[in-house]
């Protein structure tokens, strides 16, 4: 995204790498730089700082600097995949992995719940589009494929934990 502010006088412009909205409606700008030395000398968080006091257009509430350095090559893979699975608005696969959800064991594959859901590979890419609202959960680096056990919060919901 594609932002100007003012430095000494001086009109500049600056490309923001991500915008994110969250479902309040907060959004987050970031910066992605490849090392903490290229973003100092590149002079990013000062930049970043004048875009945030001087955004009147409204493009963020927060803006942040990350670099790769600290990012989880899987943890970015899945994100990538899961933003993709999200993207596709496939509600019908969505209702039907949510509905079979609470029927399927505390760690399941997305192949399991596709099959379970009768919805296939719609409904593997649902539950990976699901991740996010909370009924799945990943397991932290390890990559998402079809076989990859995933912990269903959804079936210990109602559960009788007393007995």
């Amino acid at each position: 995204m594609k932002v100007h502010f003012r430095r000494n006088g001086v009109l500049h412009v600056y490309f923001i790498d991500v915008v994110v909205e969250h479902r309040c409606g907060h959004r987050k700008a970031y910066a992605v730089k490849d090392t903490a030395k290229s973003a100092k000398e590149d002079d990013t968080w000062a930049k970043l700082e004048l875009i945030c006091e001087q955004d009147t257009a409204g493009v963020a509430d927060d803006f942040r600097l990350v670099t790769f350095e600290g990012l989880d090559p899987a943890a970015v893979e899945n994100a990538s995949l899961i933003t993709r699975c999200g993207a596709e608005q496939d509600s019908e696969a969505w209702e039907a992995v949510r509905a079979t959800l609470p029927n399927l064991p505390g760690t399941v594959t997305s192949a399991a719940i596709g099959q379970a859901s009768g919805y296939g590979v719609r409904g593997m890419r649902a539950a990976f589009a699901l991740i996010p609202a909370g009924l799945l959960r990943n397991p932290p680096g390890e990559r998402l494929h079809m076989d990859t056990p995933l912990t269903n919060g959804s079936s210990l919901i109602g559960a009788n934990h007393a007995a």
